[in-house]
Formats: structure tokens, sequence, C-alpha cells
């Protein structure tokens, strides 16, 4: 089982989320009529990732920071997608105290058409 992102291996995230957003335009008619043009589809990821430590978080950051399309892939017993150009969002983490600080956070992949 592997999440990657760009070169780094993500743990597996507490939740997996995956959406189909549409570029489209709808259009309705002066009888009522609706009709609607899809121009592209691409896909959202959302990850949610809890108790995370800060080299691992680091890590990641260094994915975010770059600020470039990343590649995005996951291999697992029954889910796999294949290399998927994202944008990378990064939601505002929540910290554990303890002997380091953990995060909770999510990531938002949106895939670049």
């Amino acid at each position: 089982m592997s999440y990657i992102l760009g070169a780094t291996t993500l743990p597996t995230p507490k939740e997996f989320f995956r959406e189909f957003i549409e570029v489209s335009s709808e259009n309705v008619s002066l009888e009522g009529r609706t009709t609607k043009d899809i121009f592209k589809r691409k896909e959202k990821f959302t990850l949610k990732f809890q108790h995370i430590t800060p080299a691992v978080v680091a890590s990641i950051l260094s994915e975010y920071n770059a600020e470039t399309t990343k590649d995005f892939q996951v291999t697992e017993t029954n889910l796999t997608i294949a290399a998927t150009p994202v944008h990378i969002g990064f939601s505002p983490r929540d910290y554990m105290k303890g002997n380091e600080y953990r995060s909770d956070f999510t990531l938002t992949l949106t895939e670049v058409i």
C-alpha cells in the first residue's frame, strides 16, 4: 500500500475522498429546456491525516512549498490511481502536544488539466 506525492511517500490517510469536478456550461432556453456542455472533467483527492510526526510533515511541506505541479499516485489492494499531476492545497494544522508536536491536517489535491 502506498500513497505517493511527488518524491514523498505519504502515510496512510485516516480518510480518503475522491470526487470529479466538471468544467461545464449549463443553459436554460426560453421554453425551459436545459442543456449542459461539459468541457472537461478533473479529479479532486482529499486526504485527512491524524497524529503525523514533524519529520513526515516536513517532507510533505517540502512538496507543497515547491509551488509546482506534483504527481500523485495510489497503489492499494483494491485501489490503483495512476500518476496524476495535481496542485497541492494544505489545510491549517491542529497540533497535539506531547513528547513531540504531532499534527492533524488535510491535503487537497486537484488534478491539473
